[in-house]
């Protein structure tokens, strides 16, 4: 093999792991499902339900209404919930 042929390769290679190892944050969809309490205007996600104060006014929706609705995220539990970290190369197909 030529040695151009083999630098491209390796950089190529390179490229492909370091793109596989570098994470990135990546927010989730807007048809995510969560939780309305209509009474205190926040939502909260399935994981955080238990440990949220809600009252029993509640709905089952989208991120996207209750972001359209000017809810809230009920805490910080919600918010990690709502994050991803993925390596960047699949974080960014997403």
């Amino acid at each position: 093999m030529k040695k151009g042929t083999i630098f491209w390769m390796i950089l190529a290679a390179f490229l492909l792991v370091i793109g596989l190892v570098i994470p990135i944050t990546v927010t989730v969809s807007g048809d995510t499902r969560v939780i309305l309490d209509h009474t205190h205007r926040v939502y909260s996600a399935p994981a955080c339900f238990d440990q949220a104060d809600l009252t029993n006014n509640l709905e089952e929706t989208t991120l996207k209404h209750a972001l359209e609705l000017d809810y809230v995220s009920e805490s910080s539990c919600t918010q990690d919930q709502l994050q991803e970290t993925k390596p960047f190369l699949i974080g960014i197909f997403q």
